[in-house]
């Protein structure tokens, strides 16, 4: 057959690491994003490699060991924007996602109340921090060195393209509830602040519990990140200066080295929630196939690499590409 075209839908961390992986495979990828780069969701992340509101634990499981190996081939390369420290997690409520901890292999129980706060359990181990901008910028280009062009372009529907594509890899996180008619996608607003990261801060804190709150203290390279929220259904990207007065309240009282830092800016992030990530094969009724691959929750860091290699691995199937 000719040489297959394909087109990814959204360029945040999920659509370019489709397209990376893709174009090693295929000779024709085109990505295509309702906004500019700058703009969109993956940009207001922390982040670091923790699975965090991402369904069905068997599939992430897997998504998150391939990679988190990814993480570790990159580790303190210069320019990767990833790097390895220490993380404290403490879990006020049982966290669904602490079977990941078996894929590190190294970690240790701590007691919560050292940090003031009441816990079912609590723990720290070392995990990948991606700082942001440098590692979606380092993506970018790696994604503009194979040759991939990307398109600004509001699509309502995947038959938009249909005349110009073989297939189409739908990687459009919140957007999906239209571009996929699909009412299990629902946001969860995730506000968060940066700052001016303190000297010598560098091992980061989490307390998880099953409400909106999410605080975080995430230092990175260049600055801090403090959460958050988790505010299920709203869709407001306008940051919120009383969430930000509490977020900084909140931090500073678990980290004290947090209370005096120079506010940056807050920023506001549409996790996209669902009861589990959709990545299959549709065969849509106008005939054009489409690969899905939505509904990371706040977990698209850490899985992307382990759900692009199955977009690979469907896509290869759909054209049958063996071996």
């Amino acid at each position: 057959m000719e040489t297959p075209r394909i087109a990814i839908v959204g360029q945040g961390v999920i659509g370019m690491t489709c397209a990376i992986r893709l174009r090693d495979v295929f000779d024709r990828v085109d990505l295509y994003s309702a906004e500019a780069f700058q703009n969109t969701n993956s940009q207001s992340a922390g982040a670091y490699w923790w699975p965090h509101a991402i369904y069905p634990a068997d599939r992430v499981r897997e998504w998150a060991r391939d990679t988190y190996e990814h993480y570790r081939e990159w580790r303190d390369r210069e320019g990767s924007g990833v790097h390895f420290e220490n993380h404290v997690r403490l879990c006020v409520d049982p966290d669904d996602n602490a079977f990941v901890r078996e894929l590190i292999g190294t970690w240790e129980a701590i007691n919560g109340a050292d940090y003031g706060v009441v816990c079912h359990e609590a723990f720290r181990l070392v995990v990948p921090v991606i700082d942001v901008p440098m590692y979606l910028e380092r993506l970018r280009g790696m994604v503009e060195e194979r040759g991939v062009e990307t398109r600004i372009r509001k699509l309502t529907a995947p038959e938009d393209l249909a005349a110009d594509y073989d297939l189409v890899v739908n990687c459009t996180g919140v957007g999906a509830r239209e571009f996929a008619e699909d009412d299990e996608v629902t946001p969860i607003r995730g506000q968060i602040v940066r700052g001016t990261r303190p000297e010598g801060l560098r091992e980061s804190t989490r307390i998880y519990q099953k409400e909106d709150q999410f605080t975080l203290i995430l230092p990175r390279s260049d600055d801090v990140v403090l959460g958050g929220t988790a505010q299920e259904g709203s869709f407001d990207r306008q940051p919120d200066p009383a969430d930000t007065a509490e977020i900084l309240q909140r931090c500073a009282r678990l980290v004290p080295e947090v209370a005096d830092i120079e506010v940056i800016e807050s920023v506001v992030g549409l996790r996209p929630g669902r009861f589990e990530v959709r990545l299959d094969k549709e065969e849509r009724s106008s005939g054009l196939p489409v690969i899905h691959n939505y509904g990371h929750g706040g977990g698209g860091f850490t899985v992307a690499w382990g759900c692009a290699r199955e977009v690979v691995e469907r896509a290869r199937a759909h054209f049958g590409m063996l071996g």
